[in-house]
């Protein structure tokens, strides 16, 4: 581990700068030490503003309280080979002129960027959104989460009118994408369970999951939808499609039609844009503040800069839709911008993007799931446990497995 000062000293001519430390940045790093061993004077230097790589698409579980925030995050140098360099640092810009990453520890020269900044919560400029939701997009977000759960139960038991106590004991969950129907299925399985610890009736805690569209996960076949929505019934979910947020209030979230939603808690889950850094940059972007790239996760125009996970704005072929910020699509394209970084070093020719689609799984509460994949349907434990195997095995795949700590309720 070092700084951004040492780092950006004297040896940026060889050096392949990777930003961000999720999905994609990860796996380039780790790709690339592969790739490298025969090139000791190609330098590979990884910069986050955390010391630990989180597991996204666990942070549901902890935001519902069944897994520990420890246990989504995997320390970096647990993972890392010595071979490339890591610097924690906040990335403030780009001096794209001058190929320097501009950190709040100094630049970082490269001779080739890989921006793997992620994506965070988009409010689509609703009022009041960012000021009134919590949102699922870290490891510390999720804490939040639960903790805010946590005291919103504490402050029910204590009310004096029913109402208001029905309606702190309220967790309302905007966006039926993956993330929301997640975190709706684990809530509504667990706050019975931890109701009477807060003084409340096993039935008295709700959880309401809104969505603008006219479905919940929308893309997935009416059959996967379908089993999905069977499950958030069943645990007691009140699911409302075509429910579009215009404001967020103190007393709740206010619909286009004029109805208010009224909760003790309010999340987001609504869709993702890319950080404002981006936003302020030269780079050319596109829907959501994602960045334009070529066929080879190249920036249009700035062929030394590549871009991978959900910072990349790849149409797929088949569809004529733009990739969805998938967690596959981001370690997908790891691979593939470090087998091009591998091959511009040696004059080796570059690959062009091709997504396999392995298959769509979502948990839906702390036992069932729903999985669509080569066409086949699954709902049930089944799919709960695929989606745990998932999870082990991308654990695996960085050389490092952490406890399932649970939290105690």
């Amino acid at each position: 581990m070092e700084n951004a000062v040492n780092a950006a000293t004297g040896r940026s001519s060889g050096q392949i700068v990777v930003a961000g430390a999720g999905y994609a940045g990860l796996h380039v790093a780790l790709r690339l030490t592969a790739k490298l061993r025969s090139r000791p004077a190609v330098g590979v230097t990884l910069v986050d503003r955390h010391d630990y790589h989180q597991a996204i698409t666990e942070l549901p579980r902890v935001a519902g309280g069944t897994r520990a925030a420890d246990a989504v995050r995997i320390p970096l140098q647990d993972v890392l080979a010595e071979r490339v360099r890591f610097v924690q640092a906040e990335i403030t810009g780009f001096d794209l002129a001058g190929r320097r990453l501009l950190t709040g520890a100094g630049p970082i020269g490269w001779r080739r960027l890989v921006l793997a900044l992620g994506s965070g919560p988009n409010d689509f400029a609703i009022p009041g959104l960012a000021q009134r939701t919590l949102s699922v997009y870290s490891a510390d977000d999720a804490e939040r989460v639960w903790e805010a759960v946590s005291q919103a139960l504490t402050a029910a038991a204590a009310a004096g009118d029913p109402e208001q106590q029905r309606r702190l004991a309220t967790v309302v969950v905007g966006g039926g994408g993956a993330t929301g129907v997640e975190l709706a299925g684990e809530l509504a399985e667990i706050l019975p369970k931890v109701a009477s610890r807060h003084g409340l009736a096993a039935d008295q805690p709700a959880v309401r999951l809104i969505e603008a569209g006219p479905t919940i996960l929308a893309g997935s076949s009416p059959q996967l939808i379908d089993k999905a929505a069977r499950i958030l019934a069943d645990l007691g979910v009140q699911v409302r499609t075509n429910a579009v947020v215009a404001a967020a209030t103190e007393e709740g979230f206010r619909l286009k039609d004029g109805q208010l939603v009224e909760g003790g808690v309010f999340v987001w889950a609504g869709g993702v844009k890319a950080p404002e850094l981006v936003a302020d940059s030269e780079l050319p972007t596109g829907h959501n503040g994602r960045v334009k790239v070529d066929r080879y996760l190249r920036v249009l125009d700035h062929p030394e800069i590549y871009v991978a996970g959900d910072l990349a704005s790849v149409t797929n072929p088949r569809t004529g839709h733009v990739l969805p910020p998938l967690a596959q699509v981001a370690l997908e394209e790891g691979e593939t911008v470090a087998r091009n970084l591998d091959a511009e070093l040696g004059d080796g020719p570059l690959e062009a993007f091709t997504f396999h689609d392995k298959g769509f799984v979502v948990s839906v509460g702390t036992r069932r799931g729903v999985a669509e994949i080569a066409d086949i349907t699954t709902s049930g434990r089944l799919a709960h446990l695929l989606k745990d195997a998932i999870e082990w095995e991308y654990r695996q795949s960085v050389r490092h497995l952490r406890g399932w700590d649970p939290v105690a309720v």
